[in-house]
C-alpha cells in the first residue's frame, strides 16, 4: 500500500506523537509511506531524523489554493492509495485537493470529541470525501456518530497501541524517582505524568495530600513532566506555592519531564490520572500494563479505559477529597492493590498491545481500499 498522511498541526503532543507512531508501524511492516506536515515544527523535525519522505511548508488556515494543488500533485505523483489525515483543520486544505481523485480513499483520525453536530452545508462537503473515521474509544465513536455527517458505519473504534514489551515491570529498574528524592522505600508513593497545565489536575491532587497525610503521613506525590509551553513559567510556580501553604514540605517532588514514562512507573504505588476531561488516557494504558493500580478520572474516555472500575478505581476529578479516597483506599488493601494492577495489565496486553493496533489499522487500509 502506498499511504500519504497530511498534518499541518503545530503542537507537539500525543496526537502528532500517535500519528507519526502509525505511520512508523506500517513502514514496518512493508508499506510505502510518506508524510506531508507543517515546517519549522517539532513534528518535521521528528519526521526528518526518521528519514520519513514527504514535503513541508506552512500552509495558509482553511483556504491556501497553493496547499490544495501541492497536495492533489503530491498525491498523484506518489500514486497513493490512502490519504490520511490527523488535525480536523487540515480537511479545508484535503477535500477539495481530491475532487475527482476517486482511486484515492481518505482516511481521517479524530482525537478528540466532536463538541457539537457538523452536518450543516460546508461540513457535510468537508467530510463528503472520508471514507472512514477512526476515534479512541467507542464513547468517541457513539459521539462522532451523532455530530460529524458521515454514515455511521463508517466511524469505528480505533484505541491506541503500546509497545507492550517496553512497559514489563518485571525487566524496567527502579529507583527513578525513589533513589534521585530519597524517598524512602516504605513512604507511599503516588505519581502523575503530564504535561504541567490546570487540565491536568495536579493541583487537585495537591489538595488531597493533607487528607492522604492524615492516614498515610510519609506520602509523596511525585509530578512527573514538564511545563505546557505556553505556561513556563506561570503555572508551576503556582503549583509550589499551593504546597507551600498546605505546608507540604518534601511530600511534593517535581521531576520534570521523563523520556520513558516506564521508568517512574516502576516505582509508583498508585498512578493516579485526574485529568478533566481526558478523551482516552495513553498513559492510563502504559500504568496498567506496568501494572501501577490506577486511579482515573470519571469522566471523558477513562472510565472505559478502567472497565467502569473493574480494572482501575475511578474518582471525580474537581474533587480532592474523591482524589484522595480513591488512593487512601489502595493504599489500605494490598489486595485490592494487586487484583487491580493484574487486570489492569490483561487488559492492556488484550486491547493495546501495538502489533493488535496496527493489524486493525492495517485491514481497515485494506477494505477501504476494496471498497468501490
Amino acid at each position: 500500500m502506498k499511504i500519504l498522511h497530511i498534518m499541518f498541526s503545530v503542537g507537539w503532543g500525543g496526537l502528532e506523537k500517535y500519528a507519526i507512531d502509525q505511520a512508523v508501524g506500517m513502514r514496518e511492516r512493508g508499506h510505502e509511506v510518506s508524510f506531508i506536515r507543517r515546517a519549522n515544527t517539532e513534528t518535521a523535525k521528528a519526521l526528518f531524523a526518521m528519514d520519513f519522505p514527504g514535503q513541508e511548508w506552512a500552509p495558509l488556515p482553511y483556504v491556501d489554493i497553493m496547499a490544495m494543488v501541492r497536495i492533489r500533485r503530491a498525491a498523484n505523483e506518489m500514486g497513493a492509495g490512502i490519504i490520511h489525515a490527523h488535525h480536523s483543520a487540515d480537511l479545508g486544505l484535503i477535500f477539495p485537493a481530491m475532487i475527482g481523485l476517486k482511486q484515492i480513499k481518505f482516511i481521517f483520525s479524530t482525537y478528540m470529541r466532536i463538541p457539537r453536530p457538523k452536518k450543516d452545508l460546508y461540513h457535510r462537503m468537508e467530510y463528503g470525501a472520508v471514507q472512514r473515521v477512526l476515534t479512541l474509544s467507542d464513547q468517541m465513536t457513539e459521539n462522532a456518530r451523532r455530530n460529524l455527517p458521515v454514515a455511521p458505519h463508517r466511524i469505528m473504534t480505533m484505541p491506541y497501541g503500546i509497545r507492550i514489551e517496553n512497559f514489563d515491570s518485571s525487566s524496567i529498574p527502579k529507583g527513578e524517582i525513589r533513589d534521585k528524592y530519597q524517598v524512602p522505600k516504605d513512604a507511599p508513593l503516588i505519581g502523575i505524568i503530564g504535561r504541567l497545565d490546570p487540565l491536568k489536575g495536579q493541583m487537585e491532587m495537591i489538595r488531597a495530600m493533607p487528607a492522604i497525610h492524615a492516614k498515610f503521613p510519609n506520602a509523596v506525590l511525585a509530578l512527573v513532566g514538564g511545563e505546557t509551553p505556553e505556561l513556563v513559567g506561570t503555572y508551576k510556580p503556582r503549583l509550589e506555592k499551593e504546597v507551600e501553604s498546605l505546608g507540604l514540605g518534601k511530600s511534593v517532588i517535581f521531576t520534570g519531564y521523563s523520556t520513558n514514562p516506564a521508568l517512574p512507573l516502576a516505582d509508583l504505588d498508585v498512578y493516579v490520572i485526574p485529568t478533566d476531561n481526558e478523551t482516552f488516557g495513553m498513559s492510563a494504558i502504559e500504568a496498567m500494563a506496568m501494572e501501577a493500580p490506577v486511579v482515573g478520572a470519571d469522566n471523558g474516555g477513562l472510565p472505559e479505559v478502567l472497565d467502569h472500575g473493574a480494572c482501575g478505581l475511578l474518582a471525580n476529578p474537581r474533587d480532592p477529597a474523591s482524589l484522595a479516597q480513591a488512593v487512601i483506599r489502595y493504599l489500605s488493601d494490598e489486595d485490592l492493590r494487586k487484583t487491580m494492577s493484574r487486570k489492569g495489565r490483561e487488559k492492556a496486553q488484550r486491547l493495546y498491545d501495538r502489533v493488535k493496533s496496527m493489524d486493525r489499522l492495517e485491514k481497515i487500509y485494506q477494505d477501504t481500499l476494496s471498497e468501490s
